[in-house]
């Protein structure tokens, strides 16, 4: 039989302090959005209240950050050949603000062309036929590229001989 995870509350944490102690902990091993350490805390049995204010004061003192996290994670997506689309979608997905998306996401708008293009060169098989095409869109739709930077990538690299 599967064993199944669940979260498990830990003895609640009684001060501030204490929860500060629980999400710098967390904050040791990843940068986390303001949302998702709220999230975590609250997973981990403490109440709504303390977990805000306690997320509250590590942004004050700049140890947590949406801004930094939305740069580090957009960055770290951009190398592994991610769009835009798909991008956007993780960083609403884990609290970060729409404005903010856009923002750090523009610091790349001259660059999803070219980064379509590695990925298609990269994933490629054979020859270029209408069914290699179908499918290389489909990855780069997934891949969270738009349709006409997918389509451009697919057209220079059947034009590279």
């Amino acid at each position: 039989m599967p064993r199944v995870l669940t979260a498990r509350p830990s003895p609640l944490a009684e001060t501030a302090a204490e929860v500060r102690e629980v999400a710098m902990r967390y904050l040791a091993r990843r940068e986390y959005t303001e949302t998702e350490l709220i999230r975590k805390l609250e997973a981990r049995g403490i109440d709504d209240v303390a977990a805000h204010s306690a997320v509250e004061a590590l942004a004050s003192d700049g140890l947590v950050s949406d801004e930094r996290f939305a740069e580090v994670f957009t960055r770290q997506r951009v190398e592994r050949l991610y769009g835009p689309v798909r991008i956007r979608m993780e960083l609403r997905r884990k609290g970060v603000a729409d404005d903010l998306a856009a923002a750090v996401l523009a610091e790349y708008d001259e660059q999803w062309y070219r980064r379509a293009e590695d990925w298609v060169s990269r994933s490629a098989r054979g020859e270029p036929d209408q069914k290699e095409r179908a499918r290389l869109y489909r990855g780069g739709m997934r891949r969270g590229f738009t349709h006409d930077q997918v389509m451009r990538a697919m057209d220079r690299h059947r034009d590279t001989p």
